[in-house]
């Protein structure tokens, strides 16, 4: 689809008739009052032109609206559920410009200080992205957290980065015969992984995003090589904690931990199959707080949370792609606090201000 825009409006159009028309009776003047042989003819002329043409852009200036600098959008091509692959970029007539995303970004700058100081928590930091035509704004983009389940993120894209070469990987077995992880089973799945029993991959995939289950995601680490783990990293420049091998003090920015969901929604890194699929897997995500609890339940949200305690603090995070209809957008808020219950609030009211502010555009 073309797109074209029309800087000139009608009474601008009228006012530029009118200045060439002042322009050739000066310049007729001219012809009839010089002398064809004066030597300053040939320099005068051009003159008179250059000065006529200044006063007319003078006068049109106020009638041609000024050029957003966003007014390029990414085209990209359709067919897909929860994927939007770029294609090109092509000249927008509406966009969600500066002069509206500044504003957003203000008073939701305000929103989160005035809550902050009532019962919120200690820090937030929001990562907002129009992934349509890529306008972004971030709060607190330096402040840095610890992601912990997150990482189950970018271990999925791994995992399904390999299977792209090695289709079979994701119907291999595991087996869950090691006595030592279950110390480490989340006590808040409802389907617990049985031990002594073996499970495919992608059983373990689903596992591990659906139901943020540790288990599944460290028997998944042991189903590919850290080779494997830390090329995910290394191709998208974010620091490698497999490779650091120091996952405990390991920390991301929330503008730095959102490119994983970017990558996925463009399916830029996984095919297009795959990146359809580890999203269909963080659609299904059963944490139905944060930003899930912010919009409406006929909302599509694919979308990951982590949960850290470190003595009394705990950092919760959220981060996924709401589908608003015709412009879907990628949030990712990370919160620190004492009392758990005010961080999932925290996220939820800063996903409902977000969906709010993106509903009452004028697109």
């Amino acid at each position: 689809m073309k797109y074209s825009i029309s800087f000139i409006s009608r009474p601008a159009k009228l006012l530029l008739m009118a200045c060439r028309k002042l322009i050739g009776s000066l310049y007729n003047v001219m012809n009839n009052n010089l002398e064809s042989k004066s030597p300053f003819r040939k320099f005068l002329i051009p003159a008179l032109a250059l000065i006529a043409g200044l006063s007319v852009g003078f006068m049109l200036r106020g009638f041609i609206p000024e050029k957003s600098k966003h007014q390029l959008i990414e085209i990209r091509q359709g067919g897909w559920t929860y994927t939007n692959p770029l294609l090109e970029c092509e000249q927008a007539q509406h966009v969600l410009s500066d002069p509206e995303l500044k504003p957003m970004r203000d008073d939701l700058e305000k929103f989160i200080r005035e809550n902050l100081s009532r019962r919120w928590g200690d820090e937030v930091s929001v990562y907002f992205r129009e992934l349509n035509d890529g306008l972004t704004f971030d709060i607190g983009k330096d402040s840095q957290f610890y992601p912990a389940s997150l990482l189950k993120v970018p271990l999925m894209i791994s995992v399904l980065k390999k299977a792209e070469t090695y289709p079979q990987l994701l119907t291999q077995k595991v087996a869950y015969n090691n006595p030592d992880l279950k110390s480490y089973q989340n006590t808040d799945v409802a389907d617990k992984l049985l031990f002594g029993r073996s499970y495919t991959v992608e059983d373990l995939l689903k596992r591990t995003i659906d139901y943020s289950d540790n288990v599944s995601s460290i028997l998944l680490e042991g189903a590919i090589s850290n080779k494997d783990l830390r090329k995910t990293y290394d191709d998208l420049g974010i620091p490698d904690p497999y490779y650091l091998n120091d996952q405990s003090g390991y920390m991301l920015s929330v503008g730095l931990y959102s490119s994983f969901f970017r990558i996925l929604y463009n399916a830029s890194y996984l095919s297009r199959e795959m990146s359809e699929k580890a999203l269909e897997y963080l659609v299904k995500t059963d944490y139905k707080k944060g930003l899930v609890a912010g919009v409406p339940p006929n909302i599509t949200v694919a979308h990951k949370f982590g949960l850290r305690k470190i003595n009394e603090i705990k950092q919760l995070h959220d981060c996924g792609i709401v589908y608003f209809p015709d412009h879907p957008y990628l949030l990712c808020v990370m919160t620190s606090g004492t009392v758990p219950e005010y961080l999932d609030n925290t996220i939820a009211e800063i996903s409902h201000f977000i969906y709010q502010e993106i509903g009452s555009q004028q697109f």
